[in-house]
């Protein structure tokens, strides 16, 4: 049942979706300042469902492309998450409906202190975007992460100078 339930679901997005690539989340300036002072974050890509690993899509191939942009970009990336002040990392989730869609959403999630009480909360996203495509390849997906990475990169590079 979960996975018709995730079928059904995917296919009303694809029909309300009428462009494609479609890309939506909070890239505001608010989302934006969380990222100030942001040196180094661990990247974690989620277990892919069987769908995308039928098309050929892998864990390992995507995290490798967005390591790769991030440390161009001149952003340290840590090979284990307890490394990062913060508990700072970089989220990434794809799913699949083969031949027919892929969502893919991209995080960046990190410990905050709550403004009403003062406790903390962990592993808060305080940035996101998330955007789905039709007919996804496992190249399409990758290069669309990409996409999504680099708008993460723009908007660390617009409240964080580069060294």
């Amino acid at each position: 049942m979960p996975a018709r339930l995730a079928t059904i679901s995917l296919a009303t997005l694809i029909l309300v979706a009428v462009s494609s690539p479609a890309v939506r989340g909070d890239d505001s300036n608010l989302s934006r300042a969380t990222l100030k002072g942001i040196t180094s974050v661990f990247v974690v890509v989620e277990n892919l469902d069987d769908d995308a690993k039928k098309i050929g899509l892998t864990e390992e191939s995507i995290k490798t492309d967005v390591e790769l942009k991030l440390v161009l970009a001149g952003m340290s990336v840590a090979t284990k998450g307890f490394e990062v002040p913060g508990n700072t990392y970089l989220y990434v989730n794809v799913g699949v409906l083969p031949r027919v869609a892929a969502s893919i959403q991209v995080e960046l999630n990190q410990n905050v202190l709550q403004q009403r009480n003062g406790e903390p909360a962990f592993g808060a996203t305080t940035w996101s975007l998330h955007g789905e495509i039709t007919n996804p390849t496992p190249q399409r997906i990758r290069d669309f992460i990409k996409e999504l990475v680099d708008q993460f990169l723009n908007a660390w590079l617009s409240v964080n100078s580069k060294k």
